[in-house]
């Protein structure tokens, strides 16, 4: 039993260094047979356009890929050794309008040597031209919701800048009357002006705005008004007697926050003519108002005047002694 065990272990050591040796050369030449074989492997190269000129009277209205896949094939070992984004960027010169059709090839991409490409994928681009047309709108703004309680939008709101060029496809351009900004929510805005930056609506497919930069809407918020009209009210004699008085009532509108508004009582405005100053005979006075209260707008007295006949005052009787 022990002579079995010592020969056992004599067939393992006897000559260690040498199997060593002989086992390190097999995987080294397992390895180069290994990478020497002919393998597969797919990457991505970025895709970069050459365009017409924009003074060109076509445009390209189709979608271009980013990039493209290769298929490469050449020895494992080859492959294995490319990084990503070792392979340079594909340039496509699409300058001729003529094109209907792109078509890649293999020697357009800069692959290392050695390696052969297998496929592209795709292998074409469709192409699809279209009239340019360059037109100057008009910006209007996008306004949603409303100004706090108790308030209320003044003057329109207006775009700096008011017009914006638009460059783009003419079956997407023609019928076009504006621009729109992005939606400004007017929510919470508080009475004064405010100057709101705010980007475009995105323009149609393939079509581009002249100005990068953001707009900017002026917005006004004012005191929510209300008008009320109080009709009938008669007019007032002061100062002397009227023989006769063209129209006898007017008309008055009043503008004010509108619970203020709604509470003013009729009977305390008081519209009146002054004749003190006006000799016998006919006259047209302006019609003043008293009994207004503050902070109300007397917006239209209708009609502003009337026509009246000043009765000639009599002479004082002598005072006797």
């Amino acid at each position: 039993m022990k002579m079995r065990e010592r020969t056992a272990r004599d067939l393992l050591t006897n000559n260690l260094g040498l199997k060593l040796l002989s086992l390190a050369a097999a995987i080294v030449l397992f390895s180069l047979v290994r990478g020497a074989e002919d393998a597969q492997r797919s990457v991505f190269v970025d895709v970069v356009a050459l365009l017409p000129l924009p003074s060109t009277e076509q445009m390209l209205v189709s979608e271009l890929p980013d990039q493209v896949r290769l298929t490469l094939r050449g020895s494992r070992s080859q492959l294995n050794s490319i990084r990503p984004g070792a392979i340079p960027p594909v340039q496509i010169d699409l300058t001729d309008t003529d094109l209907h059709y792109y078509y890649f090839a293999d020697d357009e991409f800069e692959v290392p040597a050695g390696i052969a490409i297998s496929q592209v994928a795709p292998a074409s681009i469709s192409l699809r031209w279209a009239d340019r047309l360059e037109r100057t709108l008009p910006v209007q703004p996008t306004l949603t919701g409303t100004p706090s309680d108790g308030l209320a939008l003044g003057e329109p709101a207006r775009v700096d800048p008011a017009e914006v060029t638009v460059v783009g496809p003419a079956e997407e351009l023609r019928d076009m009357r504006s621009v729109r900004t992005e939606p400004i929510e007017l929510g919470g805005l508080e009475a004064g002006i405010h100057q709101v930056r705010t980007r475009l609506e995105p323009p149609p497919p393939y079509s581009r705005y002249g100005q990068d930069g953001p707009s900017r809407v002026r917005i006004e918020v004012v005191p929510d008004l209300a008008e009320r009209s109080l009709p009938g009210l008669r007019v007032q004699v002061e100062g002397g007697e009227a023989a006769s008085m063209r129209p006898e009532a007017i008309s008055v509108i009043l503008r004010g926050v509108p619970n203020e508004v709604d509470l003013v009582d009729p009977a305390s405005v008081i519209p009146y003519v002054d004749i003190g100053d006006a000799g016998a005979g006919p006259v047209v006075l302006p019609v003043a108002l008293r009994g207004v209260p503050a902070g109300i707008e007397i917006v239209r007295v209708e009609p502003a005047s009337i026509e009246l006949v000043v009765r000639e005052s009599e002479p004082a009787e002598p005072v006797t002694p």
